[in-house]
């Protein structure tokens, strides 16, 4: 199994009055980093448009916990891998750490979609991009 990581570095902007990282900020660093995996798969948003036909992956669920408190200045490690990989939708699996600190887990689940008759619907996974995401699949 691969894991998609990357590192980020808090700014001052992202924390509350307390000095601790206001939570919206998670989705926005999971989103981020969902678009930066595909960047780096080869595909992207407007890729699967021009290529395969469909809308985009939007989000159906996501959730996080918050483990231990970050704030500025702090250095996140962010790891993602596939935890499930369906007909239509997958689901991500994301640890924010610090160093061995673990400050947070969060997940996201998408799905391909595509416009159909009845407007959008769901819509299968391209073979292509189902064999891109299948080293990050965590074993079940």
């Amino acid at each position: 199994m691969t894991i998609f990581r990357r590192t980020r570095l808090i700014e001052w902007g992202e924390c509350d009055a307390a000095g601790i990282v206001f939570y919206p900020n998670f989705y926005r660093w999971m989103d981020a980093h969902y678009h930066a995996l595909t960047n780096t798969l080869g595909f992207d948003q407007r890729r699967l448009q021009s290529d395969f036909g469909l809308l985009a992956t939007p989000l159906v669920d996501t959730g996080c916990s918050f483990r231990s408190p970050s704030s500025y200045g702090d250095e996140l490690t962010i790891d993602s891998t596939i935890t499930h990989l369906g007909n239509t939708s997958f689901r991500l699996a994301y640890v924010f750490a610090r160093g061995d600190v673990l400050a947070a887990e969060g997940f996201e689940t998408r799905v391909f979609v595509r416009l159909g008759e009845k407007g959008i619907e769901k819509a299968p996974i391209p073979e292509a991009i189902r064999a891109l995401f299948t080293p990050y699949l965590t074993p079940a």
